[in-house]
């Protein structure tokens, strides 16, 4: 009897996210026009998710889940730091950390913080003028994730977020929330999350929603846990979808190779070859150094480096 409440529980929020997924961009997009707040939520953490294309929805199995599925915080045995630097274009730099502990046999509980720093802006007045100034302009989210695991196979997760965008003098913020469930079978995993749904940004007298989406994914590793594929559907309700694909590769439990591909449907301009991204990573004891690399975009014409750190302890 147990079981079926347990089974019937896991249908229905699978259910709700894939209607989510399948719908939310008619429902929500046509409202808004595709315009969103905060962007910078999409962005995507560490080197290990980054080589893999993004598809990590269903593999994040460590601290870093706080952002991809809070769920899978329930494989984190003992105390997880990860720590993240991501180098996006001129200087945008994006800075990511994130502290995740199990409290008991079922729940674990995580704090995370993503910072996007934009460098320094030179002022202009009204005129078009130089003012000399420097102008600061940032954005940060800062979460709190809890994560229940019901029983062998069913994870739940939930991350509520305070986000925050300024730029000089004016800032704008709002609340978040990412709901997230992970089923573990003999040899792959199935999850489904919504992620930034929440309050309207109000930024300087203009309110915009935050970039509701949610993702329908699956790990696998019919091989062994030696090599594992992902794959993930990522749809932004107010804008396109995205398909992402990643593999990883793992010798003798301690170095990584990686490679993924994200497709985007709507982005007829793309060339064969954008999208790709590939890692490495090794793993030293308790603690795991990882590294991304995604050729340049057609119109950034940079390439994108990613690194990120791991350490364990306890259990």
């Amino acid at each position: 009897m147990k079981n079926r409440v347990v089974n019937r529980i896991v249908f229905v929020w699978i259910i709700m996210v894939a209607i989510m997924a399948i719908f939310g961009k008619v429902a929500v997009a046509a409202n808004d026009g595709g315009r969103t707040a905060a962007d910078f939520l999409q962005i995507g953490i560490g080197a290990r998710a980054a080589g893999m294309g993004g598809a990590h929805s269903a593999a994040s199995n460590d601290a870093g889940a706080a952002y991809w599925n809070p769920a899978g915080l329930t494989s984190v045995s003992g105390g997880e730091v990860v720590l993240g630097h991501f180098s996006l274009y001129q200087d945008i730099k994006m800075e990511y950390g994130a502290l995740a502990f199990k409290t008991s046999d079922r729940t674990s509980l995580a704090v995370s913080i993503t910072y996007l720093g934009y460098g320094q802006i030179d002022g202009y007045d009204v005129a078009g003028v130089s003012t000399g100034e420097q102008i600061a302009a940032y954005d940060w989210a800062g979460g709190l994730s809890f994560a229940y695991r019901l029983n062998q196979n069913l994870s739940l997760g939930a991350t509520g977020k305070f986000v925050n965008q300024r730029l000089d003098d004016v800032s704008g913020s709002a609340f978040a929330l990412d709901l997230g469930a992970r089923y573990e079978f003999e040899w792959f995993t199935v999850a489904g999350v919504v992620a930034n749904f929440g309050t309207k940004m109000d930024f300087d007298g203009v309110s915009e929603q935050l970039p509701t989406s949610a993702r329908l994914a699956v790990s696998a590793h019919p091989w062994g846990p030696s090599l594992g594929t992902s794959l993930e559907l990522d749809n932004r309700f107010q804008g396109g979808a995205a398909i992402k694909h990643g593999v990883e590769y793992c010798y003798d439990g301690q170095y990584f190779l990686r490679t993924g591909y994200n497709y985007l449907p709507q982005a007829d301009h793309r060339s064969f070859g954008q999208g790709m991204s590939f890692g490495v990573g090794a793993r030293f004891g308790r603690a795991e150094v990882d590294y991304a690399f995604s050729p340049g975009e057609k119109y950034a014409a940079e390439d994108l480096h990613r690194l990120s750190f791991k350490l364990q302890w306890g259990k």
